[in-house]
């Protein structure tokens, strides 16, 4: 079953003790770029598990976040840029603060007019995965193939799928490929459970930021020379997402952040944002099961896109590109287990869900489905950045390894979105 920890929100869950910088790092040594965490390098050399014997790969269902890009919000950049501009015509900064000064003009110079725009860096991530797809999987991505990839209207989700389709066209030019963004796929939002809860959810996420924020005056100590008349809050958070953000927009001049904050501050601004996120989008004991709903709409596509290929055979791969809010819900209706938490312990969400492990820039799910002339099962495999996954017992039990019966997967999908 689904992992369920009940404690609630409580003066319990506030005073309990903390992650510390060495165990946020031993969980992911790259934890500081949270949800802007650049796809990682490591997954690139996951090794598969030979199928059963008999079993050939024949379709592939496939979901990804786009790649890396600068933040959506141009206020990300302006907001502690305007702040550092006008403590700096005052001769409040400190010697640190007139640095942090001088990066914030070359980082915000950098993202002027690209907010939300996918940089070089996710191109390539996407890129990659497809030339691994092809590469694992020739049986699938064989000549005269036939593959079909939608994308949301957003530019970024649109750009990762060109440089998939490129990717893959340069290794099989002979496949035939058809590309599609349009609103009609709504199915790729997932934002209908989120949006009737919307403000419950908002109101609960910044509350819960606000209380597990750790102690930043020593921080703003270090920018500024005296007390400033601003929302330190807001400041200090964004600050931390600025060196997130960085990890996906290299910039040769400004290659990190870091001298900002110890390690034990990032860690902990790090938890506070982390459980932000997952009240926000994760499937929280409170509302999580109203916001994953919003995947339905997607799950029943991917059931129905699987049932014709095993049908009729002619599409041997269905590739979707959108955005984290689909990733994160997917992953949980599919037993990923890093991803299927249930929780209201807000202190200790950390050790359990990750934003930067659920959803990295690039995050992909795999649905690699195998046939044998031997046998009337179909079975699938499920990948999550590219590592092969054993689900939930709750989802379905393998057959062997991490290969399961889409029969069984199937049946509890579908009982699943009813």
């Amino acid at each position: 079953m689904r992992t369920i920890l009940l404690l609630t929100f409580s003066l319990f869950a506030l005073c309990a003790s903390a992650q510390n910088a060495s165990e946020v790092a031993a969980f992911d040594k790259d934890y500081k770029f949270e949800l802007y965490r650049p796809y990682p390098a490591e997954n690139r050399d996951a090794e598969l598990t030979p199928a059963p014997k008999g079993y050939k790969p024949f379709y592939i269902s496939h979901l990804a976040r786009h790649g890396s890009r600068w933040h959506s919000s141009a206020r990300t950049y302006s907001f502690p840029l305007g702040i550092l501009e006008q403590a700096h015509k005052r001769g409040e900064l400190t010697e640190l603060g007139e640095r942090y000064l001088k990066d914030m003009r070359i980082i915000a110079k950098d993202a002027e007019n690209r907010a939300g725009e996918l940089s070089p860096l996710g191109f390539e991530q996407h890129r990659s995965v497809a030339e691994r797809m092809v590469e694992n999987f020739p049986e699938i991505f064989h000549k005269g193939c036939y593959i079909d990839c939608r994308s949301t209207i957003v530019p970024r989700c649109i750009l990762s799928m060109a440089s998939a389709v490129r990717q893959i066209t340069s290794m099989v030019p002979t496949a035939t490929i058809r590309m599609e963004s349009s609103e009609d796929n709504q199915y790729l939002k997932a934002y209908g459970g989120l949006n009737a809860v919307k403000e419950q959810v908002e109101r609960l996420s910044d509350s819960l930021h606000v209380a597990y924020m750790p102690d930043y005056q020593p921080f703003l100590n270090r920018v500024f020379t005296k007390p400033q008349n601003i929302n330190e809050h807001k400041f200090t958070h964004y600050s931390f997402i600025m060196g997130g953000i960085l990890g996906s927009t290299p910039i040769a001049e400004v290659p990190d952040l870091d001298y900002l904050f110890t390690e034990e501050e990032r860690a902990g601004f790090w938890r506070a944002s982390n459980i932000r996120r997952y009240a926000l989008t994760g499937p929280s004991k409170p509302y999580g099961e109203v916001i994953v709903s919003g995947i339905y709409p997607l799950v029943e596509n991917i059931i129905q896109t699987a049932d014709r290929a095993i049908a009729e055979g002619d599409e041997q791969a269905t590739l979707r590109f959108a955005h984290d809010v689909t990733v994160i819900p997917l992953a949980e209706v599919l037993g990923i287990t890093c991803a299927n938490i249930v929780t209201d312990d807000w202190a200790n969400v950390g050790y359990k869900w990750r934003i930067n492990e659920v959803t990295p820039m690039g995050a992909n799910i795999q649905m690699i489905f195998y046939r044998s002339k031997r046998s009337s099962d179909i079975l699938v495999k499920v990948m999550h950045n590219e590592r092969e996954q054993i689900l939930d017992s709750a989802v379905a039990t393998p057959v062997v390894g991490c290969y399961y019966r889409w029969s069984d997967i199937r049946s509890y999908l579908l009982n699943r979105i009813k």
